[in-house]
């Protein structure tokens, strides 16, 4: 099979590796937005320091990029790492809303936020071993 023919994966695993790419171009996005914005949030205080959350961006937007190719590649180990990184980006992602969104204004969100990403992991984590058997190589 040529390397630029279609790959023969479950549509499933077509829609895992889709949001994995899409929660790191969002991470991407506001990784390069709160870059921008740096000097400002400093001089206005802003909590979380935006470095936290710039550095949290970076590692996210890196993990979901590897591990959307090592999906693409076929490794296993993918299986059980993408549903972590996923939990771990959740429990970070709502953290910082609670511990830091001021109430009752900005907590409209969070909990739709966690929801679809507990969705999101949900169906990756059926989505990958579903496909288990069928798609992933074994023998590396």
């Amino acid at each position: 099979m040529s390397a630029l023919s279609a790959p023969n994966r479950p549509r499933s695993v077509t829609i895992t590796f889709w949001s994995v790419i899409f929660l790191g171009t969002w991470n991407l996005g506001r990784a390069i937005a709160i870059g921008q914005q740096l000097e400002i949030a400093k001089v206005l205080g802003i909590q979380p320091d935006p470095r936290l959350r710039l550095a949290g961006a970076v590692l996210f937007t890196g993990l979901f990029f590897v591990l959307a190719w090592q999906l693409w590649r076929r490794r296993p180990f993918s299986l059980h790492a993408i549903p972590i990184t996923i939990v771990g980006f959740t429990v970070y992602e709502t953290g910082i809303w609670l511990l830091f969104a001021q109430p009752p204004r900005n907590w409209s969100l969070w909990l739709i936020t966690t929801f679809i990403l507990i969705g999101t992991f949900l169906f990756s984590r059926w989505a990958l071993w579903r496909a288990a058997q069928t798609y992933f190589n074994y023998e590396q």
